[in-house]
């Protein structure tokens, strides 16, 4: 495998320890866990192994990955691994991917209520869904969907959407 001239991990060795001094105000210590674990991963900090091919008898030494779930590395094959297992379960059908947040200001609301909040989200996306599909301008049908809650942001922030 061909090596790209930059990987994330080049970025986070350079200029992590800088990132995390200049935004120490907000960044969590799991921040930091991931970011030491991609600026170690497959280096000789980790250890290491000693490969071998049977064939030809090439020697390599291969350093261990960080195993983090963050990690792009090392979760790429992971990632690639379960996309091919879910592909036998799609239907044939067309996707769309809707996103229904629940404005800032019901953020800290949806802490205290959860039960009801999430209820009326769940709800008003379900009837705003049928209603713009049945209406024949856009799709003239009725529809099936899937809704899932989320609650935090990627920012690690509270961000409750559907």
């Amino acid at each position: 495998m061909i090596r790209p001239p930059l990987e994330v991990a080049d970025i986070v060795r350079a200029q992590g320890n800088r990132f995390i001094e200049s935004h120490c105000r907000w960044i969590h210590w799991a921040h930091r866990k991931v970011l030491r674990a991609i600026a170690r991963c497959r280096t000789a900090a980790l250890g290491g192994h000693r490969d071998l091919c049977p064939r030809c008898g090439y020697r390599a030494i291969s350093y261990n990955s960080c195993r983090n779930r963050h990690c792009p590395k090392c979760q790429c094959g992971a990632r690639d691994h379960w996309i091919a297992a879910r592909q036998d379960e799609l239907l044939s059908v067309a996707y769309v991917h809707v996103v229904f947040t629940l404005p800032h200001q019901l953020s800290h609301l949806a802490i205290q209520n959860k039960q009801v909040l999430y209820d009326l989200l769940f709800r008003a996306s379900a009837e705003t869904l049928q209603e713009v599909a049945r209406d024949p301008r856009h799709l003239g049908a009725e529809i099936g969907f899937l809704s899932l809650l989320h609650t935090w942001g990627q920012n690690l922030l509270l961000n409750p959407h559907s």
